[in-house]
């Protein structure tokens, strides 16, 4: 049975057709004008973007250059009267749009075809609505208000950099209210080759505005010719010499950097940033650095040696600090002041230069409020448990990611500390071993649980091993998006076992259900997937939806589009909307997660 009935069917078909009238009827039912510019074959399944995405993006770009090149030059002709007939023209045509959803009930608002059609004919209102907004006759301080949400509102650093060189080409007003506030200019992402004219200038502009500053100097290509990491470790683009000189410029202003983010090969360019930080520091330089993150993406797991003496962190001024990344690189642990962080992101740490045990739970201690915690190939030197251990208790901590551990390793790590209110879990690249017994672990743990991702996590497929899934998505009943990729089948179909097999919930109520049993993570409503059967994810949708807890949507990664075939695409669809979601991406549900407690309210 289809998830959209036959009526929602020809309802649509009837709204394209009375919404674009001297059009035929189109061959597919998501053809509108927003398809017209993408390369999808009209009879393959269609790119069902999401906002904020890419997709989303260029479709609304190809809606923008198409009205405005058959518009006439600005101030050449009034078209004022006719751009406001069409804005309200395109505004009723949205009004009649929510009156088809409301008649066809709750799986509308789902359905792909609408959300593309809706959301058409809304970019199409507003072209022409802001054709007719006189905005040079604002007050100069409501402009300037106006370009900082323009600015700020992106969803990548990048595209915040393409609108603010957008902006300052308008017109010399303009030009001039931009150039004019130091805080459109404070952002700053170091992309522009050495010297980084552009970037300084920018650097310039912001005066005395408190910093945010990107520096990616990693080469995509590096590494990529062959996997000798011996050879290649020395093999990089960036030399000491360039950041010296950089980081030389950009500690003119040390104390007003709120945020740094460094991303490097190798060794060198990352310690003379660490050096350089300790030595502003010991100058009497003051450091207000809220967020630091320092990505040597090389060889991972590697030791300097004996001769290394690690970095005192800002030397000590660390009081501000909030948000800590490191990733293959370490400092100081037991001489640098850790306290009151947010959010603690540790990867790829040789385990001889983590912090000791006592060091990691220290900093857990003084971090009471502490929301994020990533422990991702890194973490605490392993050493003996007390007999009087008792387990930290992080009640803030919302965010928990664990991956790339031993099995024995990863239970030792979740037995430091207690999280009852997590709401985002993580868990991947645990492998090469049976993870049954960690699984085991956390049943019951994370109760208030909403947001479960799981990449390349092995369970056994053994009595065993389902017992221990069955317990754990028994014990997260708010579950409501679930983000799965390279997993063996037999634990995804763990979801749709029947708890009661398992001694689980014999007195709990079932009339709700249609087959009269109990349905693990009954409000799991979102799927997110990649390097999965486009088959197997069928007859599993399929398989929620028999058992009364139907998916709204399902989406799957941009990079594995192509791993789903146009039949497996129509076989998901037939039973819950498809939309693909770049990698990375953010999607509408994971931000509505993000701000809402297990009753929908705003937290």
């Amino acid at each position: 049975m289809s998830f959209y009935p036959k009526p929602t069917e020809k309802t649509v078909n009837a709204v394209m057709s009375d919404l674009n009238p001297v059009r035929p009827a189109p061959l597919h039912p998501v053809l509108d004008a927003v398809e017209m510019h993408m390369t999808v074959p009209l009879n393959r399944w269609p790119k069902h973007a999401i906002m904020g995405t890419a997709d989303y993006k260029k479709r609304q770009e190809f809606l923008m250059s198409d009205h405005l090149k058959k518009l006439p030059p600005p101030g050449t002709t009034d078209t004022s009267a006719k751009d406001m007939l069409l804005s309200t023209m395109f505004m009723h045509k949205m009004a009649q749009m929510q009156r088809v959803i409301q008649r066809q009930g709750p799986a509308a608002s789902d359905d792909p075809r609408y959300i593309y059609l809706y959301d058409d004919m809304r970019f199409k209102r507003n072209i022409f609505y802001w054709r007719n907004f006189r905005m040079n006759d604002l007050p100069p301080e409501i402009i300037t208000h106006i370009f900082r949400i323009a600015a700020w509102s992106t969803s990548t650093p990048d595209e915040g950099t393409r609108i603010r060189i957008i902006l300052t080409s308008v017109c010399a007003k303009w030009r001039r209210l931009m150039i004019e506030d130091c805080t459109l200019w404070s952002a700053i992402w170091f992309r522009d080759p050495p010297p980084y004219e552009r970037s300084m200038e920018w650097f310039r502009r912001a005066g005395g505005a408190p910093l945010d500053i990107r520096i990616n100097e990693h080469d995509a290509d590096w590494k990529s010719k062959d996997d000798d990491w011996k050879y290649k470790e020395d093999d990089h683009r960036f030399t000491t010499e360039q950041m010296n000189e950089l980081v030389d410029k950009l500690l003119v202003k040390v104390s007003q950097i709120r945020m740094l983010v460094l991303v490097v090969d190798n060794w060198p360019p990352a310690l003379v940033v660490l050096n350089k930080l300790q030595e502003a520091a010991y100058a009497g330089k003051a450091i207000n650095m809220e967020r630091l993150e320092i990505h040597r993406m090389g060889q991972p797991m590697v030791w300097l040696g004996p001769g290394h003496t690690p970095t005192v962190l800002f030397g000590g001024q660390t009081r501000a600090l909030k948000y800590l990344c490191l990733r293959g690189v370490h400092i100081d642990w037991n001489a640098t002041p850790l306290s009151n962080l947010s959010t603690i992101d540790l990867r790829k740490i040789a385990m001889n230069v983590a912090p000791t045990l006592n060091r990691f739970r220290e900093v857990l201690l003084a971090c009471p409020r502490l929301q994020k915690l990533s422990l991702d190939g890194a973490g605490p030197q392993p050493s003996a448990r007390m007999p009087d251990h008792i387990p930290i208790n992080l009640p803030y901590l919302k965010v928990l990611i664990i991956g790339g551990f031993s099995m024995v390793y990863s239970c030792y790590i979740l037995s430091q500390f207690k999280a009852p209110n997590v709401r985002d879990l993580t868990l991947m690249n645990l492998t090469g071993e049976d993870y049954t017994t960690m699984i085991a672990a956390i049943a019951a743990r994370y109760r208030e649980l909403r947001l479960l991702t799981l990449y390349t996590v092995n369970i056994s497929p053994t009595e065993k091993g389902t017992k221990a899934m069955v317990r754990f998505l028994y014990a997260i009943p708010y579950l409501s998006y679930l983000r799965i990729a390279s997993m063996n089948w037999h634990v995804i179909e763990a979801f749709n076992e029947d708890p009661r097999e398992y001694g689980l919930g014999q007195d709990a109520d079932t009339q709700s259900f249609p087959q009269n049993r109990q349905v693990l993570c009954p409000k799991l409503q979102t799927l997110e997937f990649q390097q999965l059967s486009g088959t197997k994810i069928a007859e599993w949708v399929a398989r929620r939806k028999e058992l009364g807890a139907p998916l709204k949507r399902a989406y799957v990664n941009s990079p594995y589009v192509n791993n789903v075939t146009a039949e497996e695409a129509d076989m998901i669809q037939q039973v819950v909307g498809l939309f693909i979601a770049p990698l990375g991406s953010t999607t509408p549900e994971e931000r509505a997660l993000a701000t809402c407690d297990r009753y929908g309210e705003t937290i």
